[in-house]
């Protein structure tokens, strides 16, 4: 049943300025299908993760469950802080790779998925792919204990603009060029940036925008914080090779997060937290 939402606070210390939203048809001339990017950015997207979460979950051994957990890295680590995690995933091959990093996962989707209440669900990278985000949201308020959480880290594809999208794939062709990615993210004929990156994102690959997920949300709880930021350098990161990965992700983390805050990129990270009344 829908509920009126809380006004939600808003925090962004790299808030960019409003942006047209991205044109709507899809290019007249397909550009060959990227790869989709990891779940994560290995140790130090890990990192990242861990620190955004650390002063917003409760303290163990507090029930965690890590809907569409991916490879199971986020769910082995905040198992080995003391929580009861259990991890969920639909996809067959994460969930076989999920078992063998030692992840309490199963194969299960949120929409069905049944158990005894938590105080957090976590969505990592996944809630925009959910089939139904009504039915996913419904379910989660269930899975929630009373006064329970739900966080979302996320990515709101739907803000980014021309400049944006140029840089993401200038700097993919850049990073490709000097062989510092283990499969491609671009590809020299794109011309249009910016309705690349659209019909990327939702015509080949489809995910929910970011407006449609906190509506969904606040469909069902009560939001409570909105945190728009860089996000950029994640989805590069997740295609960095060798150990000169990690310190490039910080590099390109750190300019990601001076050009969100100037104005010249938008903030396309997006990170949501939301409450089931009590």
């Amino acid at each position: 049943m829908s509920r009126p939402a809380r006004i939600p606070s808003t925090r962004s210390d790299d808030q960019a300025p409003a942006t047209s939203p991205p044109p709507t048809s899809p290019p007249a001339t397909p550009v060959p299908s990227t790869d989709a990017p990891p779940d994560d950015a290995g140790p130090v997207g890990l990192a990242e993760q861990l620190t955004f979460l650390s002063d917003r979950l409760p303290p163990p051994p507090a029930r965690i469950l890590d809907a569409g957990c991916g490879r199971g890295e986020l769910a082995v680590a905040l198992s080995a802080l003391g929580y009861e995690v259990t991890a969920i995933d639909t996809d067959p091959e994460a969930v076989a790779a999920a078992e063998a990093r030692g992840a309490p996962v199963t194969r299960a989707d949120i929409a069905d998925h049944d158990d005894e209440p938590f105080d957090v669900v976590l969505f990592s990278l996944s809630l925009h792919h959910v089939e139904s985000l009504s039915r996913a949201m419904a379910r989660v308020r269930a899975l929630l204990r009373p006064g329970g959480t739900l966080i979302a880290d996320e990515f709101a594809w739907d803000r980014a603009d021309h400049q944006t999208a140029a840089w993401f794939y200038d700097t993919a062709a850049l990073l490709g060029d000097c062989h510092m990615l283990r499969s491609r993210v671009h590809d020299d004929r794109i011309a249009d940036p910016l309705r690349r990156w659209t019909h990327r994102h939702r015509d080949e690959d489809p995910m929910h925008p970011g407006a449609v997920m906190i509506d969904a949300i606040t469909a069902e709880l009560e939001l409570g914080e909105v945190t728009r930021g860089p996000y950029l350098h994640r989805y590069l990161g997740g295609f960095l090779t060798g150990d000169a990965g990690a310190g490039l992700l910080g590099t390109l983390r750190d300019i990601e997060r001076r050009r969100v805050r100037d104005g010249t990129l938008a903030a396309v990270g997006l990170r949501l937290l939301a409450h089931r009344p009590v």
